[in-house]
């Protein structure tokens, strides 16, 4: 497996096939503007800008759309290489993994490769050459798409990791390749001199071994991340390698106190940077860890801090996460009724919002927090309404599994209704208790009457 310091001399083993130079000789230095002025000092910019630390997956949507247009308008497949980087990158920044997202996201990776690929190919000696003599800007442009590629590939590969069965088996596939083009991605940034990319990258070697549960080499690497971003004076960026950070020491390490003082450390950054959004993620990470050391008050109070500032940015998805956080925290420590008090709470923020799946989404938790403490009752009733939601989404999977959660609690209901009145019958009817069926039993009771009749 490559290390980083293998991929410091250009080109590295897996970049210098796709050094993307042919066809751009030094009459070339600009990108053609055809629609207006797209040059190559605007890309430069908009390469420093994939490589982004903190953000929606919204906000990466809006910026793959903008450059996709910019890239028609000047039919510059450039712009389109970063167009489909930034797509991946919104699929990274999903909260909710799905498998469409996914594949969406690793095929515009794919593609992305491949124009890199078609835009020019030297061999290595060839390109070693040519970067030491070229000094164009389109020469250190093209080279950090590669850049910009392999960190995206890298991203999805540790995004989109299977759970703890599959773990394995995917280790075996994609580990070296998720660390190899974190590393190719890092090297290449250091080279051009591209500060931010370098750290994000290396940022991203260290997701790869938290993936891995190696706790280790993921401290390590982010450790390594946060002091590039602390040379460069971002505090953004900073603020993220904290939490990264953190996010080792309480997943892997088991460490409450260091993963507290970490995430403490990048809640201050982001307030001094007023930025609520960030922030208020940073709360909701601090919940967690409060709730590993089972800090239940603690956990309240971090949660209610998340719900002010979300719903500063009105963002009620990210809300809704983090009352399910608390409402799990309340599950853990028996407090069943102020648990389905917040989770009726989190279906009216969802219903408020307008978010149709949202609502049918948080209806079905609450119905199968309601099962699991048998009450049958208001499960059936709260499925129903999700499966009402479900059926106007047309969503199978959503209709399947609360029409089954519907089903169990009326057999269910029906059962204890009827045990019920069996009980209060029980004088009348003469009937055993338990009422359970017995196979053989009048047989054996037959025979026990032939040996008794014989006795006497």
């Amino acid at each position: 497996m490559a290390t980083l310091q293998e991929h410091e001399a250009l080109p590295s083993r897996r970049s210098a096939g796709a050094f993307p130079l042919r066809g751009y000789g030094r009459q070339e230095l600009f990108i053609a503007d055809r629609a207006g002025p797209v040059s190559a000092g605007v890309v430069s910019r908009n390469l420093e800008e994939v490589f982004t630390t903190t953000g929606t997956a919204e906000e990466a949507r809006r910026g793959a759309e903008q450059l996709a247009e910019a890239a028609r308008r000047t039919s510059d497949e450039r712009l389109r290489v970063l167009a489909l980087c930034k797509r991946a990158e919104a699929g990274v920044l999903e909260p909710e993994l799905r498998p469409e997202i996914a594949d969406e996201a690793l095929s515009a990776v794919r593609e992305a490769r491949s124009l890199c690929d078609e835009l020019g190919d030297f061999e290595e000696g060839e390109a070693a050459a040519t970067w030491q003599t070229e000094s164009s800007i389109v020469v250190k442009l093209i080279v950090r798409f590669v850049a910009e590629v392999s960190y995206a590939s890298a991203r999805c590969q540790v995004r989109f990791a299977p759970g703890d069965e599959e773990a394995q088996a995917w280790e075996k596939r994609e580990r070296d390749r998720a660390l190899d083009e974190g590393s190719d991605a890092a090297a290449l940034c250091r080279v051009l001199g591209c500060r931010k990319g370098e750290a994000a990258s290396l940022s991203t070697v260290g997701d790869a071994y938290h993936v891995m549960k190696d706790a280790t080499k993921a401290v390590d690497y982010h450790k390594q991340a946060l002091a590039v971003f602390k040379d460069m004076g971002d505090k953004s960026c900073v603020a993220f390698a904290y939490t990264k950070i953190s996010e080792d020491y309480r997943e892997l390490k088991l460490d409450a106190k260091k993963a507290s003082n970490n995430m403490k450390q990048a809640i201050v950054l982001f307030q001094e940077l007023q930025n609520a959004q960030e922030e208020g993620q940073c709360w909701h990470h601090l919940a967690r860890i409060h709730a590993m050391a089972g800090e239940a008050e603690s956990v309240i109070e971090c949660i209610t801090n998340a719900r002010t500032l979300f719903q500063a940015v009105k963002d009620h998805a990210s809300e809704t996460r983090a009352m399910e956080t608390l409402v799990q925290m309340l599950l853990d420590n028996d407090r069943y009724e102020e648990a389905i008090k917040l989770g009726k709470e989190i279906v009216t923020v969802n219903h408020a919002a307008g978010d149709k799946e949202g609502e049918a989404r948080s209806l079905t938790k609450l119905a199968e927090h309601l099962l699991r403490n048998y009450d049958w009752a208001n499960a059936e009733k709260v499925a129903s309404v999700a499966n009402l939601l479900f059926k106007s989404l047309r969503e199978k999977e959503g209709i399947d599994v609360t029409q089954r959660m519907k089903d169990i609690a009326e057999h269910q209901g029906k059962a204890g209704r009827l045990e019920a009145s069996l009980a209060q019958q029980q004088d009348f009817l003469h009937l055993p208790q338990p009422l359970m069926i017995d196979p053989g039993r009048k047989k054996r009771m037959q025979e026990a009457y032939n040996a008794f009749a014989k006795a006497a």
